[in-house]
């Protein structure tokens, strides 16, 4: 491990894993307990096309694709909220918009190479030092607003509708998370990957629900589990030269899985 640290990229992954554990670690509570686990897919697959634009007309793919994921997340959620169409069909709705409208920019842009499979399953090659500064400063912004608020959005995750009545800005609440959610995913692109980023938004919930219920040790659990799996998985890819975001990911989904099969044997 010593030696791996020497390493310049793997060093700037294994600080970016153990920064975006805290930040999925916490959302992944929230989203899962308001049952909007396909809102992580939807906006991931969102990026696709501010991806492909930053790429074609010569941007920083981070910006463009994080204009399009908050866009997408704030107009998903406000849509939703006044009865136009249900989250579930803005979700696919934009999902679809935004792959189609990449794979027009990726057809308008010949002469340029495009490393699609680095966005769309990570590169470990990708993560700078810059991207580490802007994870910290996205860290530093974001979580204080969540600990500030986190009564008020742990009372409406569980019944939105009372949390309204009682003063609890909702609109405003959701579209924090909202927005949250699609800087969380924008940063992490470039070592987990576009297809594979939805998981780390559902699978740290799933697990601590498994052991816990409730909410603080769920959080912990949470951070820990999205730690130890990003962080093996980033090792284990290294020795076996295997993509980091897929091992990332298997690896969590087995130890979910293990752990589900764990506690029903007990159980029973």
């Amino acid at each position: 491990m010593n030696d791996l640290m020497l390493l310049e990229f793997f060093r700037n992954a294994f600080f970016m894993s153990l920064l975006l554990s805290l930040l999925f670690g916490l959302l992944s509570f929230f989203i899962v307990l308001r049952n909007t686990a396909f809102l992580g897919a939807g906006i991931a697959h969102t990026a696709f096309g501010g991806v492909a634009l930053g790429v074609l007309i010569g941007i920083d793919p981070f910006y463009t694709s994080l204009v399009f994921c908050s866009t997408a997340a704030i107009l998903i959620g406000t849509l939703a909220r006044h009865g136009s169409v249900s989250r579930d069909s803005g979700i696919g709705i934009f999902f679809s918009f935004s792959m189609a409208l990449g794979a027009l920019f990726i057809a308008a842009g010949k002469s340029y190479t495009f490393d699609l499979s680095g966005y769309l399953f990570g590169n470990i090659l990708g993560v700078t030092a810059g991207d580490l500064y802007i994870v910290l400063g996205a860290a530093a912004v974001l979580l204080p607003v969540v600990l500030i608020f986190f009564q008020k959005i742990l009372y409406m995750s569980f019944d939105e509708e009372a949390a309204q009545v009682s003063g609890v800005p909702v609109a405003a609440v959701d579209a924090f998370l909202h927005l949250f959610l699609a800087l969380v995913i924008v940063i992490s692109i470039k070592i987990v990957g576009i297809i594979l980023v939805s998981a780390l938004v559902v699978l740290p919930a799933a697990f601590s629900a498994i052991f816990f219920r409730d909410y603080k040790r769920a959080i912990a659990a949470a951070i820990i589990y999205t730690a130890v799996s990003m962080t093996a998985g980033l090792i284990c890819s290294y020795y076996f030269d295997m993509p980091a975001g897929a091992t990332m990911v298997v690896f969590a989904g087995t130890v979910y899985f293990i752990s589900l099969i764990i506690k029903r044997t007990v159980s029973d």
